[in-house]
């Protein structure tokens, strides 16, 4: 045990009182108690019987508790005026569906949407071309999982590619055929007009 810390089984020090009479009114003991628990809160407890640096004066004077401004003083609430709608509160789809008025009669919604029209519509021909190709990817890629079905679908391309070139480009007539096809799909898509 250190010798500067003191025994545990000494009590502490009351606070001195020497201006509280002797029998208290019931209205002034709310006030009493507070100055009283204000001046224990000032002065300080002695720790050691034998310290004297503490004076009797000062403890034998009360101490103004701080006074502090009630929440009637802190917090003010504005007044409302009353509504005069006839008692229905509210209004908030009147006042929405005004402005949702406005918006449309201050823009012309047809003339915008010619004007961007053609910019969407490749917009989400972009989009679904985009999304098309990934999800053939994604089947192809699923496809390439499956132990031999690669191999397998190679093997049925290039029976179908001898079967396409043995039935119809062994005679020139149907050469000319299938010419006059390709050539007729690459005008249509080039948009140029036969002459």
């Amino acid at each position: 045990m250190s010798s500067d810390q003191p025994p545990e089984t000494q009590p502490p020090a009351e606070p001195i009182k020497p201006d509280r009479p002797a029998q208290e009114n019931i209205d002034d003991r709310g006030a009493k108690t507070d100055l009283s628990a204000a001046t224990t809160e000032s002065v300080p407890a002695a720790s050691d019987p034998s310290d004297t640096s503490a004076s009797p004066q000062s403890a034998a004077q009360p101490v103004a508790a701080p006074t502090s401004p009630s929440i009637a003083e802190r917090v003010s609430v504005p007044a409302q005026a009353p509504a005069d709608d006839g008692g229905v509160d509210g209004g908030e789809w009147e006042m929405l569906s005004d402005r949702i008025g406005q918006f449309f009669k201050a823009n012309n919604l047809q003339e915008q949407w010619q004007s961007l029209r053609q910019p969407l519509l490749l917009l989400g021909g972009l989009i679904v071309v985009i999304l098309t190709m990934r999800i053939y990817g994604g089947i192809l890629d699923a496809i390439a999982t499956v132990p031999l079905a690669p191999r397998l679908f190679q093997l049925v391309g290039t029976f179908y590619a001898v079967w396409f070139a043995a039935t119809h480009l062994i005679r020139a007539e149907e050469r000319k055929k299938i010419s006059a096809n390709v050539n007729d799909l690459w005008t249509s898509l080039r948009g140029s007009s036969k002459s």
